[in-house]
């Protein structure tokens, strides 16, 4: 590629609970091409709620993923922000985590504050949103759920509530049949975090939610039957019950299976937030953080630290490693 190729492909990089995943993107007239994007759903949270620690098998699938994805970026030559959320800021060993992904693929992996979570989520939804039109944002991870009030793109008051779909799930084992006192009991939890975290009655709240995470598109492709990306707060509170009396065999047919696991946790999560806040529902949207971090690596692009170059003795050592894995028994 050409000399400005570095300057004109930018390269998002989201460890999440549930999954890892890349997204590579072009500048174009203000607004970005995609060039190329994967999703590996490894858990990089798997455990780390209730052990309070990411393992070693853990740390292993997640090191494989991020280099075979540096070799991608290096052969593109872009501008990387590798951002890691709830369940690396949860992880006491998050140094040593952060520091093998250093040694073995060249990518600084930056552990994120809910907040600034938040901020990059406001940024990838809203890019562009004419500079008055006031919104808000729901974007429910594995491990965290963050809220972003905003006018135009820019975001006025950021909150990070520490649940998520899998935390909940492993909360309180509800990736089984759950009984309607367990459902209480869960609601009764959510509600009272939700207390701690967020205010009532701010003002200006506009009547619908933006929702903008893989669980929340599915979620609301439930409750408003038909696949539909719009559901009220009452679809989403008959959806709840109904999931919870499901056996995991029935949600399998509605949901692909890592999702079916955590659907119920997130749903009641979405609706206790959705009516602790007093909007009237909700509309799923297809971006979401990593859109963020590509906007924001265009806004910096003049900032260097911001960026994570790989060099060409690490890239050769990942296109081995790469090619062994790729080719082993």
């Amino acid at each position: 590629m050409g000399p400005s190729t570095s300057k004109s492909v930018l390269a998002a990089i989201d460890v999440g609970t549930n999954a890892v995943r890349l997204e590579l993107a072009r500048p174009v007239d203000g607004a970005l091409e995609r060039l190329h994007k994967e999703r590996d759903p490894i858990r990089p949270g798997e455990g780390v709620f209730t052990s309070g620690r990411m393992s070693r098998e853990t740390t292993d699938r997640l090191v494989s993923t991020l280099r075979r994805y540096a070799v991608l970026c290096q052969r593109h030559e872009a501008r990387v922000r590798a951002v890691a959320t709830s369940a690396m800021r949860d992880a006491r060993n998050q140094a040593e985590v952060v520091q093998r992904v250093h040694d073995e693929t060249g990518l600084k992996l930056e552990v994120v504050s809910g907040e600034e979570e938040a901020r990059l989520i406001c940024l990838g939804v809203l890019h562009r949103t004419p500079p008055r039109t006031r919104s808000l944002l729901v974007d429910m991870g594995g491990g965290s759920t963050e809220v972003a009030l905003a006018t135009g793109e820019r975001p006025d008051e950021l909150w990070s509530l520490p649940l998520g779909a899998v935390r909940l799930t492993e909360l309180f084992e509800t990736s089984g049949k759950v009984s309607p006192e367990r459902l209480r009991l869960m609601r009764g939890y959510v509600e009272e975090a939700l207390r701690e975290t967020l205010p009532r009655n701010v003002p200006q709240l506009p009547r619908v939610a933006l929702g903008s995470s893989g669980t929340i598109k599915a979620v609301v492709g439930f409750a408003a039957s038909r696949g539909g990306s719009h559901a009220s707060v009452n679809q989403l509170t008959r959806a709840v019950e109904l999931l919870a009396e499901m056996t995991p065999e029935e949600r399998h047919e509605h949901f692909e299976p890592r999702r079916a696991d955590i659907i119920v946790a997130g749903a009641t999560l979405l609706e206790c937030v959705l009516r602790y806040l007093g909007v009237e529902g909700v509309i799923a949207v297809k971006q979401g953080l990593r859109k963020g971090i590509l906007v924001d690596l265009l806004y910096r692009q003049d900032a260097a630290n911001e960026a994570t170059p790989l060099t060409g003795a690490v890239l050769a050592a990942n296109q081995r490693r790469a090619f062994d894995e790729k080719h082993a028994p």
